[in-house]
């Protein structure tokens, strides 16, 4: 990871804390009238998807049968759109980049299989998204093999004003422990509908894809997971802690 991405994410993660902190940052996405293309539309939904789509945070392995995984992560987003977002929602108070605060729940099955949901908000405003995924290894790991999983999600959003967002997606990861510390990695596909209500905007389909890479740390049961992701044009970076057992 360059230098210059590695300032950006730190960056984010430091505007995501006090974004979450400050209630005076409040705005809503209630102005999309003020937009002044379709193009800007197209653009606000793809920062949107990317910031809210469900995000990986966790290694190819999977829990084992008994295995459950609970957890709250921070983050932030770097848009390409920040002046787009300052005019769909009438402030000059939105962050460069965009926080988001996720409650996160993951259950293992048998043969490698962990199903898992999400909740997501953008602090200060009305933005909810609701996430479900199916996580396979189909390839365990093990002491000198790597886990490797493949991935489908849908995530739903509320609170975008006259904006209906969904998106789905699959992404393959690889991971590898070495003791306590597991670092994985992975690419995917991130496929989008956005639309506005009052029929201003027309319909956009859209396909973005998906780097992520980050670094999975056991302490006994406490879990810390760091993660850094590129969908599309925006750079997002995020931190989870929670228990995995």
């Amino acid at each position: 990871m360059s230098h210059r991405t590695s300032v950006r994410l730190r960056a984010a993660l430091i505007t995501a804390a006090l974004g979450s902190a400050s209630a005076a940052q409040a705005y809503e996405f209630n102005a999309l009238d003020q937009l002044a293309s379709q193009a800007e539309f197209r653009q606000l939904s793809e920062d949107l998807s990317a910031t809210l789509a469900f995000k990986p945070q966790a290694p190819a392995e999977g829990l084992g049968l008994t295995g459950f995984d609970l957890g709250v992560s921070l983050g932030g987003t770097s848009v390409k759109s920040h002046k787009i977002v300052e005019r769909a929602t009438g402030s000059d108070n939105v962050p460069s980049t965009l926080p988001t605060v996720t409650l996160r729940a993951e259950k293992g099955l048998p043969f490698g299989v962990d199903v898992g949901a999400a909740y997501t908000v953008i602090p200060g405003t009305s933005v909810r998204a609701v996430s479900g995924n199916v996580k396979w290894a189909f390839i365990e790991g093990g002491v000198l093999t790597p886990a490797v999983a493949v991935r489908g999600f849908y995530t739903q959003t509320s609170g975008l004003g006259d904006m209906s967002l969904r998106s789905q997606g699959v992404d393959l990861s690889v991971s590898k422990g070495f003791a306590n510390v597991t670092p994985y990695g992975g690419v995917g596909l991130v496929q989008s509908r956005a639309s506005d209500d009052t029929g201003r905007w027309a319909r956009e389909r859209y396909t973005q894809t998906r780097l992520f890479a980050g670094v999975n740390v056991s302490l006994l049961l406490v879990n810390l997971a760091f993660e850094a992701d590129r969908t599309g044009d925006a750079t997002s970076a995020s931190i989870r802690a929670g228990l995995r057992f």
